[in-house]
């Protein structure tokens, strides 16, 4: 640990990659840095620090990885599924630990936003890029919309870079362009027992149009302009909940409706989705789509709970919690202050 900031602004740096060859990175070692990172953060602490060798090698080895998984990854047996974490790292580790079960055991699939305005604005991707390293067959990381290029422009990936201890400009454009390359390697869904299908959108007008078995059919690499499309909804769509919702804006959508619609003719149990928040943790609405958040009382303005789903021998169980509240005194506390997700 330093006492000095490598940024020039005589910020505290906890290094979590340090000792570690660039060249043969101790996966094991990185997730449990991140993972005590997580477990011990307050407001005060150092900030986590990382070598841009060894995050460069992290996202090379990973993205061949990720590379190997199908657009549609088929998932057999017992699975875990976490919704968008937005950063929140101490929501990733809680629910992890109240799942009770690990890979290789088994199978956690993320429906994308691991990057977001949570105090672990990075080290959600860092600890899960590691993990599946460990575990290829057994970590699904699917692409939200903040893993999209043109989101980590608008969320000022490159700032979150530099506040952790990379200063030099070269080195943060190659660490953010490996970052990118990475998560476009990302999947776009999963099948789990070829029943419960799982995106971080939901089902498009196109790919109401053209079918689940277009999208499977999709390889990684480059693509077509109606490829890009697909994929574009699978991370970005929205469901609609209410008549005021119909003026998207050209964000794509669907009804409960056409959900239900898909799924029959898909012959799909259901839909798990993230993208959007829920009060509860998770929306059964339709019945056929369950909307998922792990990121809890999101971005402190929010007092939503963190859920995660798990699914075993064709039954789902929902697994989650909320932050302890003290009793509200005055109308002015509605809203709260800086919190523990709070970036200082």
């Amino acid at each position: 640990m330093s006492d000095e900031g490598g940024n020039g602004m005589g910020a505290r740096f906890n290094n979590l990659t340090e000792g570690l060859n660039p060249e043969k990175i101790d996966y094991a070692k990185l997730v449990n840095n991140i993972w005590n990172y997580l477990r011990s953060y307050t407001s005060d602490s150092p900030r986590p620090q990382f070598s841009p060798d060894v995050l460069v090698k992290l996202f090379q080895n990973s993205n061949e990885v990720l590379k190997r998984d199908d657009m549609v990854v088929k998932v057999k047996g017992p699975a875990i599924i976490f919704g968008p974490l937005y950063g929140e790292g101490d929501s990733l580790i809680t629910l992890i630990s109240l799942s009770k079960k690990l890979p290789p055991e088994v199978t956690y699939v993320f429906l994308g936003c691991y990057l977001g305005h949570g105090f672990a604005q990075l080290e959600c991707l860092f600890f899960l890029l590691a993990y599946k390293m460990l575990f290829p067959g057994k970590i699904i990381l699917l692409k939200g919309h903040h893993e999209e290029s043109i989101s980590m422009e608008m969320l000022k990936v490159k700032d979150w870079i530099y506040g952790r201890g990379i200063v030099e400009e070269v080195h943060i454009e190659n660490v953010l362009k490996e970052m990118k390359e990475t998560c476009s390697s990302m999947s776009a869904a999963a099948l789990i027992n070829s029943k419960i299908l799982c995106m971080p959108g939901g089902p498009g007008s196109l790919m109401r149009e053209k079918g689940l078995k277009h999208l499977i059919s999709i390889k990684k690499g480059s693509h077509s302009i109606g490829e890009k499309k697909l994929l574009m909804e699978a991370s970005w769509s929205v469901l609609l909940v209410n008549e005021s919702q119909k003026d998207m804006h050209g964000m794509p959508f669907f009804t409960g409706q056409q959900a239900t619609d898909f799924c029959k003719k898909h012959r799909l149990k259901c839909i798990v989705r993230g993208r959007q928040m829920v009060d509860a943790g998770f929306l059964s609405k339709p019945k056929e789509v369950l909307t998922l958040i792990s990121a809890v009382a999101y971005l402190d303005n929010f007092r939503n709970y963190a859920a995660v789903l798990h699914i075993e021998k064709g039954k789902g169980r929902i697994i989650r919690y909320k932050m302890e509240e003290g009793e509200q005194l005055s109308l002015e506390l509605v809203k709260p202050g800086m919190g523990r997700n709070a970036v200082v």
